[in-house]
């Protein structure tokens, strides 16, 4: 997620906002608050979405940090059972999920254990299958690293086959000695088929967590490798052709957290989420700024953005408007690190696009009064008069998140280009809150609003089936050819991206082909109404 930082106070409604009975803005143009450059009028008019429920509003997320982690852990679930938006549509059961790990706290109270305490908090949201609903530490007291501070010394992947394989081999490792090869087929791990060992694998230390089945069972492969320092583990290898498998005998190694890093693939670099704790610190690592740009060979422009927050329009404009000067044959946007942020600021860059107006979101919050949800706002993309018309491909991944969805959704529902990867958008498009304050400086996150269609329905977040996000519409296979390639350092998301473009330059009179509509979602910076609001949210 990302840092919100805002402090609010009782204001007027503003002129450049459209009222209506049911909600408390329309922007019926995303882009206009951007367009106009000014920050504190758009401030007034998010503040001023909130007019339904205004007489409503407290100050801010309650404290329980005075409370017993027992006491807190039990009124943050009724909190979150009151005010959560996708009990039902994710089919959460909070009273089976009280059960569960209320006793799991109450043994790291009694053994004044802070590592058991965190790490059952991360399992209690990791059960619940939304990247927006999180806890934030200062500190994990350890409970990472002795978790998953051990590697093997190497990486495996499922590829589109069902096939898992060997994908990354540590130079000097155990794996390397005992003959372990990129490509080498794993068909089981401590005495399991790797499939039911890969679907028994944690993942509560990822720093984005993933919303879908597909995000998840990604993670699980990058975690299967992942162990206590010291941890065996046994590991079966297919033969060749009328041989019999080898079982080899590996023992985790302190690498700081090496087979993650060079795993992260899906975002088209090496990155070591391993070591990150949030989508904050990952970010850093790629880098400082809000957007990069630079030209691809043919002169294909590329436009990588990282966050919505409201600094991010004006160089995503510049960067649009000198592809268009330049001529460039085509755009490749790459938000595979894109952790979200403000929802109309998805919607605005849409516009840049689209050719007709897109219906982007009403956005609902919880109602303290009324105990329902309510409308706030309404939202539209408009086609901008001096838009980019060639052909554009969006790149994602799992770690393209909330407000970071908002654009592939644009593009699936209106035809517009193309979304290119192995994998989907995160399928966390709910509007985030603060939650309540917990002991040990312990802070909770989860949507109490939803993104809701034209027809109100749900939108991009994933279902109890775990099924949401943006698809590809041009999918990559996942083979041993790409993954090899990928690991030799290619990016071949971005390449297969560029085909795509110099096919449709080479096609330009032909019929454009359809892109399946498919749901998508981003979140909309959630205004916590008269209080202070400070966080670093750290996912997309």
């Amino acid at each position: 997620m990302i840092v919100l930082l805002l402090l609010f106070s009782v204001m007027s409604p503003v002129s450049a906002g459209l009222y209506t009975d049911s909600c408390g803005m329309v922007w019926t143009d995303a882009a206009v608050p951007f367009e106009r450059n000014n920050e504190t009028a758009y401030n007034e008019e998010l503040m001023a979405s909130y007019t339904p429920i205004m007489a409503n509003l407290t100050d801010g997320p309650p404290d329980f940090s005075s409370m017993t982690w027992s006491d807190s852990f039990r009124e943050t679930c009724a909190y979150m059972e009151e005010r959560y938006a996708f009990t039902e549509w994710r089919g959460v059961d909070w009273d089976a999920l009280y059960a569960t790990y209320a006793p799991k706290i109450a043994d790291a109270e009694r053994n004044h254990d802070n590592a058991a305490y965190y790490r059952t908090l991360r399992e209690f949201v990791f059960a619940i299958p939304d990247g927006h609903v999180l806890v934030l530490s200062p500190d994990d007291f350890g409970a990472k690293h002795a978790d998953i501070g051990g590697g093997y010394g190497l990486a495996v992947a499922r590829l589109d086959t069902g096939e898992v394989i060997v994908t990354y081999v540590a130079n000097g490792s155990d794996a390397e000695r005992a003959g372990i090869r990129f490509g080498d087929e794993v068909i089981s791990w401590n005495g399991r088929p790797v499939g039911e060992a890969i679907d028994a694998t944690s993942i509560i230390w990822t720093p984005v967590k993933p919303s879908t089945a597909e995000g998840v069972l990604l993670h699980k492969q990058r975690f299967l490798t992942r162990a206590p320092v010291g941890a065996g583990a046994t590991v079966g290898i297919a033969g060749p052709a009328d041989s019999a498998p080898r079982t080899i005998n590996l023992t985790a190694a302190d690498d700081g957290y090496e087979t993650l890093a060079r795993t992260s693939i899906f975002l088209g670099r090496e990155v070591n989420d391993g070591a990150a704790g949030s989508s904050a610190e990952l970010k850093a690592m790629i880098t400082n700024e809000t957007v990069t740009t630079r030209t691809l060979p043919g002169g294909i422009a590329y436009i990588g953005i990282y966050e919505e927050s409201y600094d991010v329009y004006q160089p995503f404009k510049a960067a649009v408007k000198d592809a268009i000067a330049d001529g460039a044959p085509g755009i490749v946007v790459d938000l595979r690190f894109n952790r979200g942020g403000d929802d109309n600021l998805a919607a605005a860059y849409a516009g840049w696009f689209v050719d007709r107006p897109v219906f982007y979101e009403y956005g609902t919050t919880y109602d303290p009064g009324t105990g329902e949800q309510a409308v706030l706002w309404e939202s539209w993309t408009q086609p901008r008069p001096d838009r980019y018309d060639g052909p554009v491909a969006l790149l994602v991944s799992p770690y393209t998140i909330s407000s970071g969805e908002g654009l592939p959704k644009v593009f699936a529902e209106s035809g517009t280009g193309a979304i290119v990867s192995w994998y989907g958008t995160n399928g966390a498009f709910g509007m985030e809150s603060l939650g309540p304050v917990l002991p040990l400086g312990i802070m909770t996150a989860f949507p109490a609003g939803a993104s809701l269609d034209e027809n109100g329905r749900i939108q991009v977040d994933s279902n109890a089936s775990m099924v949401g996000g943006v698809a590809p519409t041009v999918r990559v296979p996942l083979d041993r050819d790409t993954l090899a390639r990928a690991m030799a350092g290619e990016d071949v998301q971005l390449a297969y991206a560029v085909d795509w473009i110099e096919a449709q330059a080479e096609n330009a009179t032909a019929e454009p082909s359809a892109v399946p509509t498919q749901a998508a979602a981003g979140w909309v910076v959630v205004l916590g109404a008269l209080a202070v609001v400070a966080v670093w949210l750290g996912r997309r």
